[in-house]
């Protein structure tokens, strides 16, 4: 997935839930991980690279760890909201 692309699909993602910290599950070859978007991607300084990282925290009432993705290795389809997962 592109960083343009993940991007997008979390506008989307905030539009529908109506939340700047959507509930989202990402897809990543074997791992999969749930949860609540902490920020936006971060790591790209380059405008023109594709990297960039997701930062995702576990949900509930105290916070858990968080789980970074590498937007690089998201397939195009492996990013959603939970409410469609």
């Amino acid at each position: 997935m592109t960083y343009d692309r993940c991007q997008a699909i979390l506008e989307e993602l905030r539009r529908r839930q109506g939340t700047d910290r959507p509930m989202i599950r990402v897809v990543a070859g074997p791992l999969i991980v749930r949860g609540r978007v902490m920020r936006d991607p971060w790591g790209r300084r380059n405008p023109a690279s594709p990297f960039g990282v997701l930062i995702i925290e576990q949900p509930g009432l105290t916070p858990g760890p968080a789980s970074l993705v590498q937007i690089a290795s998201i397939p195009d389809d492996g990013l959603s909201g939970l409410d469609s997962a």
